[in-house]
This record gives C-alpha cells, structure tokens and sequence, in this order.
C-alpha cells in the first residue's frame, strides 16, 4: 500500500499497532482516533467488526509486551482451545528474570524463571509449552483464583489428553518457582474423570474437609444400567452432583428427576449442589455434605 493510500477496516483483519499503521501510512491519526477501531490496549486496535474475546485480546497484547514475554496461563489455554478466560480478564505473560519490564494495563505479568523448553514461537511473540502454561495456571496466586479451580482447569486438561499426570509430574518435581507447593497439591488432588470445572470444585472442597468423593459412577440394577453420578461416596450411597444453569432446562429437570427417582429406588441419597451455594457459602456446602454422609454410616 502506497503511502497517499489508507486502509479501510477491511483490509486490517486482526489487532494492530496503531502508531505503526500511522507511521506507515496505513492510516492518519484523524482516521485512527474516529474510525471503525475499537482500543485494547495503549496503542492497539482492531475493526469493530472482530468478535471481542478474550483471545482477541492475547493477539493485541503480543504486539505490545516486553521482549522475551510468553503468553502463559489461562490466557494460553484459551487460545489452545480451553477457554479459562472471559473477554475482559487480563492476559496473562511470564517474563525472564532477567528482564526489566513495563506494565501494560489490562496485562498480568510475572518475573520468573525461563527455560528454552518452556516456550514456543506464537504470531509475533511466544507461547508457553503445555507444560510450563500447566505450572503457571497451578502456581500463580496474585491472581486470586482458588486451589478448587485450579484443579478443576488442570481436570479439563487432562480429560482432554492435553497433558497427562505422569508427565506434569515429572516437570513440576525439580522446580522450586514461587506457588510451586500448590502446584504439587493440584496434581495431587487432580482428578481427569471430571466432566466440568464445577463439579471438579465440590469434589476438591470436600476433600480438603476430609471427605472423599469418587468422580462419575454408574449406578446399576443388576444389569440393568440406572445412570451416572457426578460424585459418589459408595459406601453410603450419597450421590452428590451439581446443578448448573442447563439442569433447568428444556427436558434437563425430567431427565434428572426420573434417573434420580431410579437411583434413589436402589437406596441411594442425592444431595444437590446450585451454584449460589458453591460459590457464595461453600463451608455450609461441605457441612450439608458431612451431615448427610454422618447420618448414613
């Protein structure tokens, strides 16, 4: 494109750096200020006609981050194709140690320790292996995501057969990085039969209280197969399972009731647990749970 010629939204088809679209030609600043752009970082815009999403957001963000910054994290796996951030959350980036860095507002970046195996080419910049983006979902604290949902994250992987125990195991054993304790805790009480994030949580706060709860059973009558339960204490027949959103609806509360009406025909108790109750009282989850399971021993 000749420098008398500016781009139309068009011809942008993901982030770009607006200074150097300016310098370049592409565009004036007139243009760049009140055209079709939307900002997502200082300097970086996209048409308006690209989704907004979270992944949207780490392609902005390479262009703009220190040297040597890996995209890690929950930002990495939403770009593999778990999606563990919202549109808005921050990106999330590892620097060397070795390395002084800015921050960048609506990033989330962390000085640590960089190996050569940690991290791969991605678009302008890299990417965290498996691995190393496993240890930094597992490890980094500051941003205040619970050890239940870490270890929910790290049951979606590895039902996936993204990663697997033996091998994060191996990876995490040497290492000493800061959260590297809590890593070790999250594979421990990791579990890959889990079929959501949310049951991973209840299983996980249960078991933190002493309670151990078997990820999806199934139920039979003789031969006769009645259903699977998100978690199960056999010895007690208490089946434990989490209700989200869809279990309203639709067919969803017919099916349930009558798989559960089977179940519990074969002795069994279910205790359900909403979302309200997971994440706004959890303690009074884990009583309910105890006081059940007490009464049934």
């Amino acid at each position: 494109m000749s420098r008398n010629q500016y781009a139309t939204p068009s011809e942008f088809f993901g982030p770009f750096v607006g200074s150097r679209a300016v310098s370049e030609g592409d565009l004036t600043r007139a243009q760049l200020r009140s055209g079709p752009y939307n900002r997502l970082f200082q300097d970086v815009y996209a048409p308006i006609g690209i989704p907004q999403d979270h992944e949207l957001r780490c392609k902005a963000a390479i262009l703009v981050v220190p040297d040597g910054a890996v995209l890690t994290g929950c930002s990495a796996a939403t770009v593999r194709g778990f999606p563990f951030s919202a549109e808005n959350d921050p990106v999330e980036f590892v620097v060397p140690e070795v390395k002084g860095f800015h921050s960048l507002r609506g990033t989330h970046l962390r000085r640590t320790r960089l190996l050569g195996r940690d991290f791969e080419p991605w678009r302008d910049g890299l990417i965290a292996t498996p691995l190393r983006m496993t240890m930094d979902i597992l490890t980094d604290t500051r941003l205040r995501r619970s050890l239940p949902r870490v270890v929910g994250f790290l049951d979606v992987l590895l039902r996936a057969g993204f990663i697997d125990s033996e091998t994060l195991d191996a990876y995490l054993r040497p290492r000493h990085d800061n959260g590297i304790v809590r890593a070790r805790q999250a594979l421990e009480l990791s579990d890959g039969r889990a079929e959501s994030i949310p049951e991973s949580e209840v299983r996980v706060r249960l078991r933190l209280h002493g309670i151990e709860a078997e990820p999806q059973v199934e139920v039979f009558s003789g031969t006769r197969f009645l259903g699977r339960l998100d978690l199960a204490i056999r010895e007690a027949k208490l089946a434990i399972e989490y209700d989200g959103a869809w279990h309203l609806e639709g067919e969803q509360p017919r099916l349930d009731a009558r798989r559960r009406a089977l179940i519990e025909a074969e002795g069994w108790e279910f205790i359900v647990i909403t979302k309200e109750e997971l994440y706004a009282d959890p303690r009074a989850m884990v009583r309910r749970v105890a006081a059940a399971l007490n009464s049934r021993v």
